[in-house]
């Protein structure tokens, strides 16, 4: 049924059951109003002016809850104690939701529909501004809909948003159905109530048990611990959570290409790792240079894909996942996994993508103007366009992907890295005479490393340090180069667990890229650590990590690849005296912007955005 059509019989559902409704109610209705008479002074009725139609004003109606000198048009998450406000019965009527009654009348009226994207206030213009870009300002509001059942006070504008949106692309009976029944049982429940708060949802483990559905979850991804990603942290907070997360994974040799210790082909193929069940696919280990880096990417892709069509891959209960998440670190073709299942399964997929592909051969020195480079921009949007959803860690990313593959921008979601939960705030470090400063992450071409050692070069009269931690293809080249560099030390690949306490003894830390402008829109998660830990950063690099540095006002950038820059920001900031809150701005941004309950939250709402059942 197409939604033109649908729009005008679902008038006519609202206007005949708004009708039924006031008829059967009107016994509940006379009792609720001589309950408010009675218990507090004031209108039985609050009206309340909200966005309708197109953004068109109109008082929307409810029972009243709370004391008449309540501010006026103040959303209740912006009161800072709202208990304080609300009546003894309306703390009832806003609990069961019957305050929502009167608002059978919006609906009979033509202001409201039954179901639709709840009617923001006017004066909430961040949520409709989101709305703006899924168009959920542009169908009639609802008494209840699909981000209402997922949630509703507890999510964040952005997620409720999104949400709203794919209400809108996907209206129609059946939906409308699904809404309606969902809402029966959330009211029931109390589900998603948060007076006095937003974006709340996933805050304590009762709340996040109670918030949706348990998904069953099967994640491909070629690295997982023991290899250093966050995305094991994610799969065992699902599991935390309550949903089921299988993992399909290939030998762990990142980033030398050596096989970890215990694993290979025999050895660890099925483990479970913190309630998260891992199945190890054959994979050649990782080789310097394009072409053997190739037979790792389709030794697994190959492997994976036998894997999931096989009858091993299945859930506990012997039926098909809910949902097929692809963390699409590196290479985009570890998706071709996902793809199958999908096809054989009719699941949804959302793919996070951190990398961008074919981009991301370029830092691996393939040129755009060559066969591989050109067979690969064929795969990779073939593979980003069948996915349902692509969750992009930098803004940039949203820009490439619409313009560069033609994906839609409804696909598209917002949802920056965050930094482990070792990563807290530490110490500042203790005066000591010389001033340090460390980089800590993979040490490849695209991290161009190289530029560091370069400004060491520059600043070897100074007291100045420089710790480079980590390893990677370039790491032997740079170890050469600084040879006769006093004032750099190499510290190899440390465990993870170590690198808070090496962040303790840095005045600050520090960055590079290549100066390519696809490389530029990449936010590398060390950024992440780095704020967490409340440490300025001096970097030189462009795009997206140039400007979270210049708007946290956390240390100073200057551009890819140029040493004399980044020796003269190490020296502006040595004699700076502010350079302390520098790093109280880096821990501020971090827990405003990347805290990772926070992803965590926004994660699992995603995954919840598409239902390939409607």
């Amino acid at each position: 049924m197409e939604q033109n059509h649908y729009l005008k019989i679902k008038r006519s559902i609202d206007i005949i059951c708004s009708l039924v409704g006031l008829i059967l109610l009107s016994p509940v209705y006379l009792i609720i109003c001589i309950a408010i008479k009675i218990t507090s002074p004031g209108s039985v009725l609050f009206k309340q002016k909200r966005v309708g139609l197109h953004k068109k004003y109109f008082n929307i109606l409810k029972f009243r809850t709370m004391r008449i000198d309540t501010p006026k048009d103040m959303p209740t998450h912006l009161l800072s104690n709202p208990d304080q406000y609300i009546t003894k019965i309306g703390k009832f009527l806003r609990k069961t939701s019957l305050d929502e009654l009167p608002q059978i009348i919006n609906i009979l009226k033509g202001d409201m529909s039954i179901i639709g994207p709840r009617p923001a206030l006017w004066n909430q213009y961040d949520l409709l501004a989101e709305r703006d870009k899924y168009g959920a300002n542009d169908v009639t509001p609802g008494l209840t809909g699909w981000a209402q059942v997922h949630g509703r006070d507890e999510l964040e504008i952005e997620v409720k948003a999104k949400l709203d949106g794919f209400y809108v692309k996907h209206m129609s009976f059946r939906m409308d159905a699904i809404c309606f029944v969902r809402t029966i049982f959330s009211v029931l429940k109390s589900e998603g109530v948060v007076e006095g708060g937003t974006g709340e949802i996933g805050k304590n483990s009762e709340d996040a048990d109670s918030a949706n559905e348990k998904k069953k979850i099967l994640v491909v991804c070629q690295y997982y611990k023991p290899e250093p990603f966050r995305i094991s942290d994610i799969c065992e907070e699902m599991v935390r959570r309550g949903h089921e997360v299988q993992v399909v994974t290939g030998y762990p040799n990142y980033p030398e290409g050596i096989l970890y210790n215990g694993y290979g082909k025999g050895k660890k193929i099925d483990e479970v790792i913190n309630g998260v069940k891992v199945h190890r696919c054959y994979t050649i280990p990782r080789q310097t240079g394009a072409v053997k880096r190739m037979f790792n990417y389709y030794s697994y892709v190959i492997s994976s894909v036998k894997y999931v069509l096989s009858k091993k891959c299945k859930t506990s209960d012997g039926k098909s996942f809910d949902v097929v998440f692809c963390n699409q670190l590196s290479p985009v073709m570890m998706a071709h996994a996902a793809i199958v299942y999908k096809k054989k399964y009719k699941v949804p997929v959302i793919m996070y993508c951190l990398d961008l592909w074919p981009e991301s051969l370029i830092a691996g020195g393939v040129k755009r103007e060559s066969i591989l480079y050109t067979y690969y921009h064929y795969v990779s949007k073939r593979i980003y366009k069948k996915m349902d959803e692509i969750l992009i860690t930098s803004r940039m990313f949203s820009t490439y992907l619409q313009q560069e593959f033609d994906i839609e921008k409804e696909k598209i979601a917002y949802l920056p890295q965050y930094a482990e939960g070792i990563f807290e705030k530490v110490p500042k470090k203790q005066e000591s005479g010389t001033f340090d400063f460390m980089f800590a992450g993979n040490i490849g071409a695209a991290q161009s490393v190289e530029t560091i050692i370069k400004a060491a070069s520059l600043l070897k009269n100074e007291p100045v340090k420089i710790h480079v931690i980590g390893s990677g293809t370039e790491l032997e080249k740079l170890q050469k180069i600084s040879e006769n560099e006093d004032n750099v030390v190499f510290y190899g690949r440390r465990p993870l667990e170590e690198m808070p306490s090496f962040y303790e003894k840095a005045d600050a830390m520090l960055i590079t890229l290549q100066a390519d402008p696809i490389l530029s829109m990449t936010l590398p998660g060390k950024v992440q650590s780095y704020m967490a830990v409340g440490k300025p950063i001096i970097g030189a690099i462009d795009g997206e990590t140039k400007k979270v540095i210049e708007d946290a006002k956390c240390g100073y950038c200057g551009k890819a690849e140029d040493a004399e820059i980044l020796a003269e920001n190490i020296r502006r900031f040595i004699k700076n005296p502010d350079k302390n809150m520098m790093g109280e701005n880096a821990r501020i941004y971090y827990e405003k912007h990347f805290e990772q309950e926070k992803f965590m939250d926004k994660f699992e709402a995603y995954l919840f955005l598409e239902d390939s059942n409607i």
